[in-house]
């Protein structure tokens, strides 16, 4: 029998799941061999961790869960501030020092899985209750909230099912929970759904300018989607002169005399022709305000009945049917406020749909990734065959991040594919069973959660690779290439065995 009570099989399986996206990013060839060798040291910095926080009592993480939190908020927090967080590809959603980046996204998943299980567990008797859910819906909201800012739409997307799974198994009332769904829903969709809107009347702005103003159509033509973020920030590039590249002097014939002014009325002209209910109603400041406000008053007036007159089920649904409504209503149009969805993250939530609509970006992205899974047939074209990753502008672009799943397929096939499938399931199986026999409730939550964020990790990434999910930016777990994910992964995995070994002995 094993003294120290390793679990070996969880060891075994993410390991050489991790070896794995190390030989698929050194097939790649070019810098993908780079990236694998400096794969493989955060692999042996993220064993060594592993190992260490196998014999770090998960009940001792739980009685500091709070500065846990704390501190993943802080650096989300400081990640916005110009200067010390590190702007990557639109996002600033990085920390660098000594020369290394960190994503604080990572350390906020498992601070938020610590510091909902620990309060699941405090409130194990009264969570039924929707006053209880009220702290874990801000524990969900304001770092979803931060992430979104930087913006990283996938990782703040992430944190609502984990949440809700969490709850779930917590024994939080099914009914509310379900009514929490909608509300995150709605913070989500609202926004996204009205700037959808307004990117796809670009292509009828241009056909309605073309003939008596070609040089404007022909600068929101070259602008394409990104021309509303120009024409809403005018004032910021007020200033801008003509350059020599063709973005500088379409935003230029943008901003200068009336033509903005003619574009704002020309896209009024374009809405008008092309009606639509929920676009209209969501855009309409004022009547969403209205309707937030009289929602508001109309629970609190249900609340007051139905606490001291009326104890009928129909009255407690009703209340808390207006109270999701007033929530929906009134966060989603604070989050459309604050936070403002880039196009490129727009058009990657809705090309999955129909790539062919946008043939550029996300719905490139798309088709390029189902070619790719698809050329590898049963057994692959081998290690360093694949043609997908070569060249300075691979076929497939950011093939070694989050489309590291079609890459598998083009080199191993059929069989590298399920292979890789496997090894992943057997953790999220095994994190599973740690969870069930798990002693305690704070261990079964905190082994549920952990796990949770695996699954949903294989789930979306796949699910984005294969056309069948938004593309939202989300790394394969042990594959995809990203020191930050992967030394968290396996932080995550002691945090597991550690579990597992508090139910076979008292440490």
């Amino acid at each position: 029998m094993n003294p120290i009570r390793i679990d070996w099989t969880i060891v075994i399986f993410s390991i050489t799941a991790t070896l794995f996206g190390a030989l698929s990013l050194y097939g790649g060839g070019g810098f993908g061999e780079t990236l694998a060798i400096k794969h493989l040291i955060w692999l042996v910095l993220g064993i060594i961790l592993m190992f260490l926080f196998t014999f770090v009592s998960y009940q001792l993480i739980g009685s500091y869960a709070l500065i846990i939190f704390g501190v993943a908020l802080f650096l989300l927090v400081i990640t916005l501030i110009p200067g010390i967080g590190a702007k990557i590809k639109g996002a600033r959603s990085w920390i660098r020092f000594f020369g290394m980046g960190f994503q604080p996204a990572e350390l906020m998943k498992i601070a938020m899985v610590i510091m909902l299980a620990k309060y699941l567990t405090l409130k194990e008797n009264q969570i039924a209750h929707i006053k209880e859910l009220f702290l874990p819906f801000l524990l969900t909201i304001i770092p979803m909230t931060l992430i979104a800012i930087q913006p990283d739409l996938g990782y703040a997307v992430m944190m609502l099912p984990l949440s809700f799974i969490l709850l779930f198994l917590g024994g939080a009332n099914v009914p509310i929970l379900a009514g929490l769904v909608v509300v995150g829903f709605s913070i989500l969709f609202v926004p996204m759904f009205l700037e959808y809107h307004k990117y796809i009347i670009t292509g009828e702005i241009v056909k309605l300018l073309e003939l008596d103003h070609y040089n404007l159509s022909h600068a929101i033509k070259s602008l394409s989607f990104e021309v509303w973020r120009y024409a809403e920030n005018a004032a910021k590039y007020a200033s801008m002169t003509i350059g020599t590249t063709e973005t500088e002097k379409a935003i230029v014939t943008l901003l200068k005399g009336d033509n903005l002014k003619l574009f704002f009325e020309t896209a009024d002209t374009a809405r008008a022709a092309k009606s639509n209910f929920l676009r209209d109603f969501f855009a309409n400041d004022r009547l969403i305000i209205l309707l937030s406000i009289s929602s508001f008053v109309i629970y609190g007036v249900l609340f007051f009945l139905q606490r001291f007159y009326f104890r009928q089920n129909a009255a407690k649904v009703a209340t808390v049917a207006s109270l999701i409504l007033a929530l929906s209503l009134s966060l989603s149009f604070l989050f459309r406020s604050f936070v403002s969805f880039k196009p490129h993250q727009v058009v990657r939530i809705v090309s999955f749909a129909n790539p062919k609509e946008f043939p550029q970006g996300a719905g490139y992205q798309l088709n390029h990734s189902l070619i790719t899974v698809g050329s590898g047939k049963i057994t692959g074209k081998g290690i360093f065959q694949g043609d997908m990753t070569k060249g300075d502008v691979p076929f497939l672009p950011e093939w070694y991040n989050d489309f590291i799943f079609p890459v598998i397929g083009e080199q191993f096939g059929l069989v590298g594919t399920v292979t890789a499938l496997l090894l992943l399931l057997g953790i999220v199986i095994r994190g599973v069973s740690i969870a069930w026999q798990s002693k305690d409730n704070f261990g079964a939550l905190l082994a549920a959660g952990i796990t949770s964020i695996f699954f949903l990790h294989i789930f979306i990434n796949i699910g984005i690779t294969l056309g069948m999910l938004p593309v939202t930016g989300i790394p394969l777990v042990f594959f995809s290439y990203g020191g930050s994910n992967l030394i968290v992964n396996f932080i995550a995995l002691g945090i597991l065995m550690n579990i597992h070994r508090k139910r076979l002995i008292n440490v």
